[in-house]
């Protein structure tokens, strides 16, 4: 352990430490805390509950102090990302503790909270400012916030944010700093992910790692008991009273879960309350201080509040399910066993939960403990048991896996590779006769095709019932030559000159269906139509009433062609139509 004094931290700074009741620094701020002092970039890897707020707060107090102007309106000049709103406001009051004997001023802004409040603070101007990504973004959108004089930049629970989905938006923050900043990057695991997006934000940090991924405190006891689903709450119980618990965070999986178990607690004589996305901001924060002022003993909360929640009294934590991500186990029992102080985590696992929890041992890389004071045993050997989980993917509903020959649900011996079927399928597949066969099946159609081939020559007797269509009407598969069959027409060609009698057009056209005799001089008759209750015909050569006035198709009469060019001109004009 070192002492803060020996860090080279000035006065006002060192004063609010000893108010704090810190004496000495962990191992984290050991390590972090001077080479944040030369204005290095780091990405540290620490577990939780570390101290790791205090390891990048200290320095950027130390770098903001040397200032001696205000700083100016919507322009902050350190900035601190954070996942959620509850650590946001773990990370404020720890700035606001630190700097409380400085000149600093310091605003934190979130979703849920008012706008009005957040803009008036900051047009007044803030020296560090601590967001989340979402709501920060927001105001830079509303031209509130701009990062132009941002020097220093701290990316929190850098894991979480990853999982969260905001790393896109991160990345869109940083890109809006000046070039010249100093960037620092935490997180309780590092992976992959976490690489890559130090690679993008960071430059040339100093990697600093005080423990393992995913490691426990040796100062944090953890077990688990294996319980059927239904009987966690007594189970719970049970714990409360032979524990001596007084203080204690409940970890369940659902938001319903959170309120119902809450009222459970509540029913059965114990002062407790939930915390959960749904909650409104103004009562989370309540909630929040009545469980560190002691007013409620228990709290229930989801996986939103495993990294926001910082009381250093808390002596107890359960876990009424197992985490469905393995990482968040690690962040849940680590809200007990802070600051030095010994705690003890349980955890309930059914017969379902068998796979996370198997999950979870891979990532802590160990096997929990079993509690053997249970009331409520499940009679199961852990180790012999197949979990549900563990089964393949295609036994709980996933795809099939791949045969040799690389199609899903074949096991390669039913069809060859990748090739249709070639000659006759095997007996058994189909009934004998039936499709695919080599031949249709004799038979299959009464008279019909016996080879598979066209139809040639005449047509089988017996195919169609004598009489019928096709039948004596035509010669064998010929067309009809000479004369049609008796019945049909007279025999005979039609009469010259005109029709039959009776029929259209013969002879002259009766009066009041076409004019008498033939038109004069080859032009149109005198009249159209001059039938009895038809009004006499339009005169010859009036046909569609008057001229155009144009002379062109497509245009009535008192209407004006008009272009952007001149008519005279010639060719094709865009033309329009306007009344006269």
């Amino acid at each position: 352990m070192t002492d803060f004094s020996t860090l080279s931290l000035s006065a006002p700074v060192l004063r609010a430490i000893e108010e704090q009741g810190f004496t000495s620094t962990t191992e984290i701020q050991a390590a972090t805390i001077p080479a944040l002092m030369t204005g290095q970039d780091v990405i540290g890897i620490s577990q939780t509950g570390g101290g790791k707020t205090a390891a990048f707060v200290l320095p950027m107090i130390e770098r903001l102090m040397a200032y001696e102007d205000k700083p100016k309106s919507g322009m902050p000049r350190a900035l601190i990302l954070a996942p959620t709103r509850e650590l946001a406001l773990q990370i404020s009051e720890t700035v606001k503790a630190l700097s409380r004997h400085t000149e600093l001023k310091n605003c934190t802004i979130f979703g849920g909270a008012p706008y009005r409040t957040q803009i008036h603070i900051l047009r007044r101007g803030v020296d560090i400012l601590v967001a989340t990504p979402g709501r920060l973004l927001d105001h830079m959108k509303q031209g509130n916030i701009y990062l132009d004089e941002t020097e220093y930049f701290v990316l929190d629970e850098a894991d979480r944010m990853l999982d969260m989905g905001f790393v896109d938006d991160v990345r869109l923050v940083a890109a809006k700093m000046m070039s010249d900043h100093q960037s620092v990057m935490f997180s309780a695991t590092m992976n992959g992910g976490i690489r890559t997006l130090a690679n993008t934000l960071l430059e040339n940090p100093a990697q600093i790692e005080v423990a393992r991924e995913a490691t426990i405190a040796d100062n944090l006891s953890h077990k688990v008991l294996f319980v059927p689903y239904d009987k966690k709450h007594d189970l719970l119980l049970h714990m409360i009273e032979t524990k001596k618990v007084t203080k204690s965070l409940i970890f369940v999986r659902t938001k319903r879960e959170a309120d119902e178990l809450a009222g459970f607690m509540e029913a059965s004589g114990f002062s407790a309350d939930s915390i959960h996305g749904d909650k409104q901001q103004r009562q989370r924060e309540r909630i929040i201080r009545g469980f560190k002022g002691d007013r409620t003993d228990f709290l229930v909360a989801t996986d939103v509040a495993a990294r926001g929640i910082d009381v250093k009294d808390i002596g107890h934590v359960f876990n009424i399910d197992v985490p469905v991500e393995p990482e968040s186990y690690v962040h849940r029992i680590g809200r007990t066993a802070r600051g030095g102080k010994s705690g003890e985590a349980y955890t309930f696992c059914s017969k379902s939960e068998f796979g996370l929890l198997r999950a979870v041992e891979r990532v802590i890389k160990m096997e929990i403990e079993t509690e053997e004071d249970n009331p409520f045993p499940l009679k199961i050997d852990r180790h012999k048991v197949k979990p549900r989980n563990d089964r393949p993917a295609h036994r709980r509903g996933g795809p099939r896996p791949f045969a040799k020959d690389g199609k899903p649900g074949f096991k390669g011996t039913k069809r060859p590779s990748g090739k249709p079927f070639a000659g006759k399928r095997a007996d058994g597949p189909r009934p004998e006769g039936k499709r695919f066969d080599d031949r249709r099946s004799e038979g299959r159609r009464e008279g019909g095709r016996s080879d598979g081939n066209r139809f040639e020559g005449k047509r089988s007797e017996g195919a169609r019932p004598e009489g019928k269509r096709f039948e004596e009407r035509r010669p064998e598969g010929k067309r009809f030559e000479g004369k049609r069959t008796e019945g049909k027409r007279p025999e005979g060609k039609r009469p010259e000159g005109q029709r039959a009698e009776g029929k259209r057009f013969e002879g002259k056209k009766p009066a009041g269906k076409w004019t008498e005799g033939k038109r004069a001089d080859g032009g149109k008759p005198e009249e159209r139509r001059a039938g009895p209750g038809k009004p006499a015909g339009k005169p010859a050569g009036k046909k569609f009433g008057p001229k155009k006035a144009t002379g062109k198709p497509g245009f009535k009469a008192g209407f004006k062609a008009t272009g952007t060019r001149k008519a005279k001109t010639g060719g094709n004009q865009p033309l329009k139509r306007r009344s006269a």
